[in-house]
């Protein structure tokens, strides 16, 4: 059996992570100002014609201060940052473990049963384990006798 290791996990965002964000919002922004371009020019009132009545508005200024962004430009540019945001969103994040857990073989006093328990190793520590191998009243869950199990053994 391979080794597994659980716990408590966190995410920690690294470096750049500010970037992806304020990317994917200008993305999603850019593409906003494109859709509402395109309700105020009336492309969406005709469903039938919708796709020639996009492109025919491709052409169209977004701003319309002289700048030349067209509606193309702009949803090419949204897209662009929405996915380069999103990706850098996404990459720039690490898993943390705060706690890590321990699979432990418990065995009953009384009926010799045993079975298995994930238990965090702060708690194994602070109990004093390795030296204490018996954990507070539990249950077995073959005789269902409330017990004192002793830790047999310990997989990390």
């Amino acid at each position: 059996m391979g080794e597994r290791v659980m716990g408590l996990t966190v995410l920690r965002k690294k470096s750049y992570y500010a970037l992806g964000a304020v990317l994917a919002i200008f993305g999603f922004i850019m593409l906003l100002i494109v859709i509402w371009k395109w309700w105020d020019t009336g492309v969406f009132l005709n469903p039938g014609n919708m796709v020639s009545a996009i492109t025919e508005s491709f052409g169209t200024e977004i701003l319309g201060l002289g700048l030349g962004v067209t509606l193309f430009h702009g949803a090419i540019i949204g897209v662009g940052c929405l996915i380069a945001g999103s990706a850098i969103l996404v990459l720039r994040r690490e898993k943390v473990t705060v706690t890590e857990e321990v699979t432990t073989l418990l065995e009953c006093p009384l009926c010799k049963h045993q079975w298995q328990e994930s238990m965090s190793k702060a708690y194994l520590e602070s109990i004093g384990y390795p030296n204490v191998r018996s954990l507070s009243r539990h249950r077995c869950p073959k005789c269902a006798k409330f017990i004192r199990p002793k830790i047999a053994k310990t997989e990390s």
